[in-house]
């Protein structure tokens, strides 16, 4: 996955490039990464799903970056509805599919 995810610290509006998801997190890349047990309020829409869903989040890692990794954090879901966690393993499960010959 890749793609721009809108994110919000204290109603100040954010922005960052989403490189991993799962049903438990997801990765955001961005030289502005917050400090760890920092809350995030994270708009996700995924490619190719009707409606995006809006979750609390909970900054569990971050990465200053460097030639192997980019600069940015690891968010943890805190409040995700079961069918928006669906939605995202779905998509997960999609993706991890072989392309057809």
């Amino acid at each position: 996955m890749s793609g721009e995810v809108k994110f919000f610290e204290w109603n100040q509006p954010r922005a960052a490039v989403a490189t991993e998801i799962s049903g438990g997190g997801m990765f955001l890349k961005t030289a502005q990464a917050l400090p760890e047990g920092s809350m995030l309020t994270v708009r996700v829409a995924l490619p190719g799903m009707q409606r995006a869903f809006t979750v609390l989040t909970k900054v569990v890692r971050t990465v200053k970056g460097g030639l192997l990794a980019a600069p940015g954090m690891g968010v943890r879901f805190l409040d995700l509805q079961p069918k928006d966690r669906e939605t995202i393993r779905a998509y997960v499960a999609a993706r991890a599919l072989p392309e057809p010959a």
